[in-house]
């Protein structure tokens, strides 16, 4: 386990502890980008992070979600679904304590400049569900800078 990495850390809900599993293993078959946990006074939490490419858009040009973001949102469901399955594997022995099957997950991919202006509205509602969201690179890279300038204050 190591400490989350400046740019991922962004991701994470607060500025509280955080540690990033890079590439963990979900069984032999799935394999997530970053897996990454924060500890406050409420306990472990947890966020699943998917990596896309950022030449990839969000949505189309008909302002669909794009063939790579339907594939991610299916590779997290795919790994929710096996955590429903071996919570207690993935709990005592991988050492996910307080992980559960219904964990945040993050799609990063895109940059802000593919989006058109006529699908701001899906894209924000794609970007702010509660457990799976969607953001681009350059709001994963000003997240980041805020979080470094709000430790530098």
């Amino acid at each position: 386990m190591a400490s989350t990495p400046s740019l991922l850390r962004a991701v994470l809900p607060s500025a509280s502890i955080g540690w990033c599993f890079d590439r963990p293993r979900f069984g032999a078959e799935f394999v997530p980008d970053f897996l990454l946990a924060h500890f406050n006074s409420a306990g472990y939490h947890w966020v699943l992070v998917e990596l896309e490419s950022p030449t990839h858009p969000a949505l189309t040009q008909a302002g669909r979600m794009s063939g790579k973001v339907t594939e991610a949102m299916r590779q997290i469901g795919d790994w929710r679904a096996w955590l429903r399955e071996n919570i207690a594997y993935a709990q005592r022995q991988l050492g996910f304590e307080g992980i559960n099957a219904e964990i945040p997950a993050v799609v990063i991919v895109g940059r802000r400049s593919e989006l058109d202006a006529k699908h701001t509205a899906r894209y924000r509602e794609l970007s702010m569900t509660e457990r799976l969201s969607v953001m681009t690179y350059d709001r994963l890279v000003e997240a980041a800078i805020d979080l470094v300038d709000r430790g530098t204050q």
